[in-house]
């Protein structure tokens, strides 16, 4: 017997028997999920690009859900409500918290939940009838977006004031481009000596570090000063300035007097500079016509006599004691002519015969002319011993230092008149002070 099935209607049959058990399978499954899971309300503010639904939701990162539908909030159009199933066991509390991610740059979005302390009340609805509602916060995302929104539009304000200040600037730009590439062309020929100013430079600063600490101490010095000074001296030293100041403010019209008759005395001493110069000039050639060397020779001279006389001192001690023995001699020697002519005028009879008392009278007057020379001899004697021994004693030393005196008065005397040759307005407002003076 021949078997005439339709083979095609055996296959069609035996599809929709496995796409029936298929099916039930799918529906039993749902239906076993959609019993165990808790059905919650996410409502977020703004856009949700990337939300829809079957949406993954994941709590601290793992998936505990997804998303069921994804609409607008009735009561609000502002606001997108997307409800979620997720399993019973996750801790959905008070205060747990959901926003909106995205994973990567594919743009698939994703509902995050965080947070929620342990000991925090189980979240409820407070609407009868309805899931509990979690309020999102906002992502990251929507941050993002919102940034790039007002940099775009600032952007689109700055980008035509940019190019025309660009444009405007482009010639001077590129003259400093050029003068940039000057320089650094400049740099490099000179690169030899940026490395010995570098060099320079470190070595600089070295010993500035070096310096610091001298710098330190002299601060820490100068505030132990300051401390050291005392207030009320300087509030003295202050009131006593301001005295001075209000001293020369109510006698202004003096000052003004002395500054007139200053003024005055400076055209009276213009005047006199002519004259000054002349006699300057009749001092400088006095100057100059004194023979220095002579005076030093006759000073060299002065000292070598004095020497002479010092070394040869006791020479003219023994002289001055020979003078004085033989006016002694001389004395006792006109004694005894005394007593001769006296023993001869009574020889002669007491001068009877008038040629006898001539001759007597004659030789009388001899003798006393011999005792008044002896007499005046040994006083010039003794003067000149004493004026000798003082000579030879002090009176050398200062004779010496008479003529060092002398010495440095001529050598003083030159220096003065040079410097008067050099500079003649001293003579009217002094030297120049050996004080240096320092510019403010």
């Amino acid at each position: 017997m021949e078997n005439k099935a339709n083979y095609a209607i055996v296959g069609l049959f035996t599809l929709a028997v496995i796409a029936g058990i298929f099916g039930f399978i799918f529906w039993f499954t749902r239906a076993s999920e959609n019993s165990d899971r808790k059905v919650y309300r996410v409502i977020f503010v703004g856009s949700v690009s990337g939300l829809s639904t079957g949406s993954a939701v994941r709590f601290n990162g793992l998936r505990v859900g997804e998303v069921t539908a994804v609409g607008i909030l009735p009561a609000d159009p502002s606001r997108v409500v997307a409800n979620i199933a997720v399993n019973p066991t996750t801790p959905i509390r008070t205060d747990t918290k959901a926003r909106l991610e995205t994973q990567g740059l594919t743009g698939v979005a994703n509902i995050q939940l965080t947070g929620g302390a342990g000991n925090a009340p189980d979240l409820v609805s407070l609407d009868a009838g309805a899931p509990p509602a979690i309020y999102a916060e906002r992502s990251d995302f929507q941050d993002i977006l919102e940034s790039v929104q007002r940099v775009s539009a600032k952007l689109d304000s700055v980008l035509p004031r940019a190019d025309s200040i660009l444009a405007q600037a482009e010639g001077p730009a590129l003259s400093t481009l050029r003068n940039v590439e000057a320089f650094s062309n400049a740099l490099g020929q000179n690169s030899a000596g940026v490395a010995s100013f570098l060099s320079n430079v470190g070595e600089m600063s070295q010993k500035i570090g070096s310096l610091a600490t001298r710098i330190e101490r002299f601060v820490d010095e100068a505030e132990n000063i300051t401390r050291g000074i005392d207030a009320r001296s300087i509030n003295q030293a202050v009131k006593n300035v301001a005295d001075f100041t209000e001293t020369l403010a109510q006698n202004r019209n003096a000052v003004a007097m002395l500054l007139t008759d200053a003024g005055q005395l400076a055209r009276q001493l213009q005047g006199s500079a002519t004259k000054l110069d002349t006699a300057l000039d009749e001092v400088g050639k006095l100057a100059k016509g004194i023979d220095t060397d002579k005076i030093n020779r006759t000073l060299e001279g002065a000292e070598k006599f004095a020497s002479v006389l010092s070394r040869n001192s006791a020479d003219i001690d023994r002289m001055i004691r020979d003078i004085t023995a033989k006016t002694d001699t001389v004395t006792r020697a006109i004694d005894r002519l005394d007593n001769v002519m006296a023993g001869a005028e009574s020889f002669f009879g007491g001068g009877q015969d008038g040629a006898t008392a001539g001759l007597i009278r004659e030789l009388t007057d001899a003798a006393k002319s011999i005792r008044t020379l002896a007499g005046n001899l040994d006083v010039r004697t003794r003067e000149l011993s004493s004026g000798l021994s003082r000579f030879t004693g002090p009176g050398l030393r200062d004779f010496e230092a008479l003529a060092a005196d002398s010495r440095k008065a001529v050598n003083d005397l030159s220096r003065a008149v040079r410097a008067l040759e050099r500079n003649p307005s001293q003579l009217l407002f002094g030297g120049q002070s050996n004080i240096p003076e320092y510019r403010r």
